[in-house]
């Protein structure tokens, strides 16, 4: 074998879409991943749930969230076409067209390589800043919050009020939430649900032919653990009735919410989690109606919402401030998916070093459940 897996995986890994694309045909591109069926397993009528990484993060990383396989992008080629190492190499050469290359050629294509990394690692740059300032304004496009003292149902009619009156119907009031993270919710009366808009791709990029539909909505910060907005969770909302919009998802993140979480409550402090020195226990759940459903009932955690079970392990648990770490799992009963992603998220957090203890509600999905007394979504 050949003593080139390393250049060959940089140029498969610039050439990754391209590889989905004669991989997994029959798959699509969702934001940043090449989402697909897979390839060794009959799933049909199942929801996908092979996921490689295109654009941002760790490109040619690669998952299936139902089976638990994963790799690196050779060994993607070598699970699709169910071969060795050896085997996804030489088809990998054959792929980028080395077998007929003479040494001069190759040494040409090598420097042409370096080059294209280095620009890539530039226009990766340029782009990770242009989603940081475009979600750090999305969540600017809300109201600030005016901190209503007491709001009865249907009362105000301002973005604030709606959303008020949509906490209220879940029964996790903002009011009743001790030591509430003021500085994480804002409010608009008009955010485009972007998952709606038509684009159109012309000589390699892409032009929106026009937007989504505008629904109110609630905008939460998504911070790192220095505090700084890396993303915002948008929940859209019914213009008349308080819940969710007719839309699916009603709620969508904008930017990087990897290793970044919605603080709810401060916790005994009563200062941001990036401002906190004494070590408390934090509460971290997916949602945030679970996360203020908790607070109530526990006024003395700090509550995170982390938006998904991913995103729970990836939460910035070695904060001083982080004492024992309480995982408040949805039950999502029957679904394998999430029980492999619930063992992964678990065993993250595991890996921290500090007590980790697992919390569920005995009615319903979760928490939010349990407060309204019933099974909904």
């Amino acid at each position: 074998m050949k003593n080139d897996l390393k250049d060959i995986k940089e140029a498969l890994l610039q050439r990754i879409e391209d590889l989905c694309r004669q991989l997994l045909p029959r798959g699509r591109l969702e934001g940043g991943l090449w989402v697909s069926h897979n390839p060794l397993y009959h799933e049909k009528g199942k929801t996908p749930t092979f996921k490689v990484r295109v654009r941002g993060g760790d490109p040619g990383a690669w998952r299936d969230w139902r089976s638990g396989d994963k790799g690196d992008v050779i060994g993607l080629v070598a699970h699709c076409l169910q071969t060795d190492i050896r085997g996804a190499l030489a088809w990998s050469r054959g792929f980028l067209g080395w077998e007929t290359m003479s040494l001069d050629e190759r040494r040409l294509l090598r420097s042409r390589m370096v080059e294209r990394s280095r620009q890539k690692e530039r226009e990766d740059q340029k782009r990770r800043n242009f989603k940081l300032i475009k979600a750090h304004e999305l969540w600017m496009q809300g109201v600030e919050s005016k901190l209503l003292p007491s709001v009865k149902f249907g009362e105000f009619h301002s973005a604030e009020g709606h959303a008020i009156n949509y906490f209220q119907l879940r029964n996790c009031p903002l009011q009743r939430i001790p030591n509430l993270a003021t500085e994480t919710f804002r409010f608009s009366l008009r955010t485009e649900w972007w998952k709606g808009a038509k684009w159109r791709t012309e000589n390699g990029r892409r032009f929106k032919e026009h937007d989504g539909p505008s629904y109110p909505a609630i905008h939460s910060a998504m911070r790192n653990h220095l505090g700084i907005l890396t993303a915002c969770h948008v929940t859209f909302l019914d213009p008349i009735k308080p819940q969710k919009a007719p839309v699916d998802p009603a709620k969508l993140m904008f930017g990087f919410a990897k290793g970044s979480i919605i603080e709810l409550a401060h916790g005994p402090e009563s200062k941001p989690f990036w401002e906190a020195i004494e070590p408390h226990p934090v509460i971290l759940t997916e949602g945030i109606e679970t996360g203020l459903s908790i607070a109530i009932a526990v006024p003395e955690a700090r509550i995170w919402a982390c938006g998904s079970l991913s995103g729970i392990g990836s939460a910035p648990v070695e904060l001083r401030c982080v004492g024992t770490i309480l995982f408040a799992r949805d039950n999502n009963t029957g679904n394998s998916q999430a029980q492999k992603q619930f063992e992964q998220a678990l065993l993250s957090l595991e890996e921290s070093g500090k007590p980790v203890r697992v919390m569920a509600s005995h009615v319903g999905d979760d928490f939010n459940d349990l407060a309204n007394g019933e099974n909904d979504d």
